[in-house]
């Protein structure tokens, strides 16, 4: 007879914990998660939204088109998205890079890091940008109070990248640690 309990009792509670993390779910998605992607949509620069939850960690990938001003994009994809799920929210930047950017990126990082290390911000961006047009790409780095920018374009293609530079931050970058 007290078998007969059991069962009904595990069953209500699977129901209960199903209609509540259902539910939650459901909230995550509906209530915040899919309005987000909707209003990063509304952006004239954005193609597509999409949102990857690890854990705590939660990563929005944005799929751009070539934008003017990487910096103001970037900020504005920024405010957005931490109104909605606050600041321990990170932003990937989703472009057309292809092989011919990947490597010129790779010739101006170590001018990069280099500035950043040294604290030489003027200098960095003025060497990577005529380093970078060596070879007919347009480069385009800026920066504000947190990250560098770095806009590569050509042959129709483009490559963004956002690197923050914080001491500790450019150090672990030096070290081979990850950043973003």
């Amino acid at each position: 007879m007290s078998r007969i309990r059991i069962v009904p009792v595990m069953v209500s509670l699977l129901v209960a914990f199903s209609l509540l993390f259902g539910g939650w779910e459901m909230y995550a998605k509906f209530g915040l998660v899919r309005p987000l992607e909707e209003q990063l949509k509304a952006d004239p620069a954005v193609t597509q939204v999409e949102s990857v939850v690890d854990g705590a960690d939660r990563t929005l990938k944005i799929t751009v088109k070539p934008v003017d001003d990487l910096q103001s994009t970037y900020e504005n994809l920024q405010t957005v998205a931490e109104q909605s799920l606050g600041s321990s929210v990170k932003l990937e930047l989703v472009d057309t890079r292809g092989e011919d950017l990947k490597k010129e990126y790779q010739t101006i990082q170590p001018i990069l890091y280099s500035g950043i290390a040294n604290g030489a911000f003027p200098q960095m961006i003025q060497d990577a940008e005529k380093t970078a047009s060596h070879d007919g790409t347009q480069a385009k780095i800026s920066m504000n109070d947190q990250y560098i920018f770095v806009a590569l374009q050509k042959n129709g293609r483009f490559l963004y990248e956002v690197l923050p530079y914080h001491e500790q931050t450019a150090y672990s970058l030096l070290q081979g640690g990850t950043a973003l």
